[in-house]
């Protein structure tokens, strides 16, 4: 029992040693490497819906960041006093140092409001600045995204987006209700036509091509509503008429789907629109008159 003691004494002393705390410091890296390869394997992106490839991904930088973080404690832990000693020598340049690593410290204090505010997650469609996509990534300085344009259409790009942005720039979640989102459909209309009639074809078409999940959606929305304790629309289609000015008129169909799906479900609304659009008496009239005229 007594020959243990002089061993941890030995142990403990070697530790101080400048050997002692590379070796601490080598095996602490090879185990967050261990750690990061196993997360790798479990969580891999092997999934067949697009749903759970995002929540895996999701999982998988939270492992990631998670390891690189208790490893950064564990190291700074095992020279804790070589770093006091080092900062107490740097005292008579800390001015300089601040002056140089001030991008770096914004980026660590965005970060830093990232974990506690959560604006956004990985696979959230968001705006920061002049930048809109994806989220695929995020870690202690900057936040990768997938390039998109309008309609969440992506384009291969990638954008790397400094997380300074998030202490100066407004960013907007464009998917923040989750699993069903709000999209807005703007379709010109000429004076001419007959507006009652476009705005009952266009609502049509987007209660045929959106009944078969409304329900699920409209539950959805109101379990964030009672979660969250805000407003949120009602998933059933609805069509607003804006009049710009007498020569320009939209009708703005609102409209509800998953994030993944936006592009297709526009499609399918504008091509029913255009078959209900189609049989409209005063459609066919005003073809008639304009092929009338190119003769």
């Amino acid at each position: 029992m007594h020959s243990t003691y002089p061993l941890f004494g030995i142990l403990a002393a070697f530790a101080q040693t400048e050997l002692g705390r590379i070796i601490a410091t080598v095996v602490s890296v090879s185990i967050a490497a261990i750690l990061w390869r196993v997360s790798q394997k479990r969580l891999r992106l092997s999934s067949a819906t697009m749903l759970d490839v995002e929540h895996r991904r999701g999982n998988l930088v939270l492992a990631r960041n998670l390891i690189i973080g208790l490893t950064l404690v564990a190291v700074g832990s095992i020279w804790a006093t070589k770093i006091a000693g080092a900062a107490l020598s740097l005292a008579a340049v800390a001015g300089a140092v601040l002056i140089i690593s001030k991008e770096f410290l914004a980026n660590v204090l965005g970060s830093a409001m990232l974990a506690i505010s959560r604006p956004y997650r990985v696979g959230d469609f968001i705006e920061m600045g002049d930048a809109t996509g994806r989220v695929l990534d995020t870690d202690l300085m900057v936040t990768t995204i997938a390039e998109t344009l309008e309609g969440h259409q992506l384009t291969g790009r990638t954008a790397v987006l400094p997380n300074s942005l998030l202490l100066v720039r407004p960013v907007k979640n464009l998917t923040a209700t989750g699993a069903y989102v709000i999209n807005l459909l703007n379709i010109a209309a000429d004076p001419a036509d007959d507006l009652l009639s476009m705005e009952k074809a266009l609502l049509q078409a987007a209660k045929e091509v959106c009944a078969p999940w409304l329900r699920d959606a409209d539950s959805h929305l109101q379990q964030l509503e009672s979660r969250d304790l805000v407003n949120l629309p009602s998933a059933e289609p609805r069509v607003l008429l804006q009049l710009h000015s007498a020569r320009e008129y939209t009708l703005a169909l609102r409209y509800c789907c998953r994030p993944n799906d936006r592009v297709k479900v526009e499609q399918s609304i504008l091509r029913a629109f255009l078959k209900y659009r189609g049989t409209l008496p005063a459609s066919a009239a005003r073809d008639q008159r304009i092929l009338a005229e190119a003769a």
